[in-house]
């Protein structure tokens, strides 16, 4: 089965780290879809976090 989480960070890496680090994963075990790029902004105003889509195969959970 399936399924996905979503994470934020400040760039594309951090929060593609705290997504692996959450799930216990390595990045070969996942599929990666990046939905947002981090923006610093001007002196941190007007900042955006980056925020990536994880998939990963669970195993089917019994009825």
């Amino acid at each position: 089965m399936l399924k996905f989480i979503e994470v934020t960070g400040k760039n594309e890496d951090e929060a593609i780290a705290k997504g692996l680090a959450q799930l216990g994963l390595d990045r070969d075990d996942v599929s990666l879809e990046i939905l947002e790029r981090g923006k610093t902004g001007f002196l941190g105003i007007g900042s955006v976090p980056a925020k990536v889509k994880l998939t990963y195969e669970a195993p089917d959970e019994a009825p």
